[in-house]
């Protein structure tokens, strides 16, 4: 065995090496990604055997006539949830967010991560019998990267230059830079492969996922059944999934609580010893890179001030907002995007504290000390969202700053509001820094919520991607970091923890940094303990 085996196999049991170093790590000792996904994801113990049959009523945040099927059109997060019941990504992310081998069985890259070469399964095929091969791969990522497309994912899809089948089952990617992560890029929430041509998802899709489409009704009736012939050993288990949009947390909990529901998303943590107290029910919880936040935009009034911004990120109280609204359930923010748990979040940022006087002064500065500003918020973005509101308006008022909450219905929110007013809430699941800053931070990012556009920001995103040493990727991100505190037009309130909760009869959802309910992918492993 080579010296660089024995080091990656070493790391692998004692995780001394930063993540994305031992992706690194491993594609230079030769093994295969296949192999390394299994290392990672060997069980502790042996697990319960999985039983199979059943039906399973999931409630979610909201059903809105905006929900879909297509990938490149997914806008919440119960979309993408319904998305990884009925696709497969090639990639998908671990629980250390590490890149699993999944559609592509295993990669590489030629010296200067330029060019990738992915290796798919064999004996995959759609939900309508065909074999999945290299054109469908192709299709659907130029799906994401039509010059007609609004996918989110387009700003990070971008960077591939040219696609193309190497043999039977195999695909180069070749990038316009250098990219020694392109894995996890994907391994995005959206990076589901559909069948070449395929275009109509209005109410059914052709997937490879361990689900097919029963009834697809936007805003009312979402219910899916199992793929008897799911190329994927074990699961799925039960016989069919629906969704139920329950806008109100509350509500949310009260349906889990009387059985109308098995298991619900987003639960709020002020109702967690609720859900511990009651033995029928089972929390749900990760550590996560998940933010609640408040974004500013810099391309109008009164925002464009970055005097205003910054008496508003002084006139928060984190500490307050972390104790009374997340009951300690997270870490607080800092005004940047990347969370604590990553490694390369920048410790060297001192944490901005709540300051009414240093609020004031820059309210003063920006000549809007006791004038009315509009904060737009919803339940859609996140529980705690409408609650660090009241907070935040309440802490803002010692310092001359005088907010007004618009609570904006969930199934309006996303067209009405976000990206529409200077000041509202927002809400992210974890993600890589390259594909954070790549799809909200980027000057031509489609869901560049803040307008943030900076061309060394840019500039320095590019060479991060090529940068194969971990400290000097540490040092370019931490430097993007410091800038967004600094300037940009994001109030980091929390990174929380990630908490769902189900009946105690449901099993087999592994909790997973990236996402609700297990890194939204619970549908495959999910059963009843009848």
């Amino acid at each position: 065995m080579s010296s660089q085996n024995k080091r990656f196999r070493r790391s692998s049991k004692t995780g001394d090496l930063p993540r994305r170093e031992f992706i690194k790590l491993a594609g230079a000792a030769g093994l295969s990604s296949s192999l390394f996904g299994s290392m990672l994801s060997l069980p502790a113990h042996a697990a319960e055997k999985p039983k199979y049959g059943g039906k399973i009523t999931v409630g979610v945040a909201a059903s809105q006539q905006n929900n879909s099927l297509d990938p490149a059109r997914y806008f919440s997060e119960s979309d993408i949830l319904r998305g990884n019941a009925l696709y497969d990504r090639l990639v998908n992310p671990g629980p250390d967010m590490m890149p699993v081998p999944h559609l592509a069985e295993s990669w590489e890259s030629d010296a200067d991560a330029t060019k990738w070469v992915f290796r798919l399964r064999k004996g995959v095929h759609f939900h309508n019998g065909k074999s999945l091969v290299p054109e469908d791969v192709i299709y659907s990522f130029n799906h994401h990267l039509d010059e007609k497309s609004e996918s989110p994912a387009k700003a990070y899809f971008s960077q591939i230059r040219e696609m193309k089948r190497v043999d039977d089952h195999s695909v180069q990617f070749t990038l316009e830079s250098p990219n020694v992560e392109f894995p996890m890029i994907l391994a995005d929430l959206r990076a589901h492969i559909i069948p070449e041509g395929y275009s109509d998802f209005t109410t059914t899709t052709v997937g490879t996922g361990p689900f097919k489409v029963k009834v697809f009704k936007p805003g009312s009736t979402y219910i899916f059944v199992r793929n008897p012939d799911y190329w994927g050993a074990g699961g799925p288990y039960v016989d069919e999934i629906e969704y139920i949009g329950i806008s109100d947390p509350t509500a949310r909990v009260n349906a889990l609580m009387s059985g109308d529901i098995d298991i619900m998303v987003d639960l709020d943590p002020k109702v967690v010893p609720l859900i511990r107290r009651n033995p029928r029910l089972s929390l749900i919880q990760s550590k996560s890179g998940q933010h609640r936040a408040v974004v500013m935009m810099l391309d109008r009034e009164p925002t464009r001030d970055n005097n205003l911004r910054l008496a508003m990120k002084y006139g928060i109280d984190r500490e307050r907002i972390m104790t009374n609204v997340f009951k300690g359930f997270g870490q607080i923010g800092n005004d940047h995007p990347i969370s604590p748990i990553d490694p390369y979040y920048n410790r060297d940022i001192p944490q901005r504290v709540y300051d009414p006087d240093k609020a004031r002064y820059y309210i003063k500065k920006a000549g809007f000390e006791n004038k009315p500003l509009d904060l737009y918020t919803s339940p859609i973005t996140g529980a705690g969202s409408i609650p660090s509101c009241e907070v935040f308006q309440e802490t803002a008022r010692a310092a001359g700053i005088h907010l007004n909450i618009k609570k904006i219905p969930a199934d309006s929110y996303w067209t009405t509001a976000w990206m529409n007013k200077p000041i509202c809430t927002t809400t992210w699941e974890s993600r890589t820094a390259d594909m954070m800053f790549s799809i909200a931070y980027k000057s031509d990012a489609p869901w560049n919520e803040t307008a943030w556009k900076n061309k060394h920001f840019d500039e320095l995103l590019l060479q991060a991607r090529s940068a194969r040493d971990f400290q000097r990727r540490k040092q370019i991100y931490g430097e993007m970091q410091g800038m967004l505190q600094q300037e940009g037009g994001v109030i980091v309130m929390a990174f929380v923890d990630i908490l769902d909760a189900a009946h105690e009869r449901i099993k087999g959802i592994k909790p997973n940094p990236t996402g609700l309910l297990g890194g939204y992918m619970f549908a495959t492993d999910v059963w009843i303990d009848s």
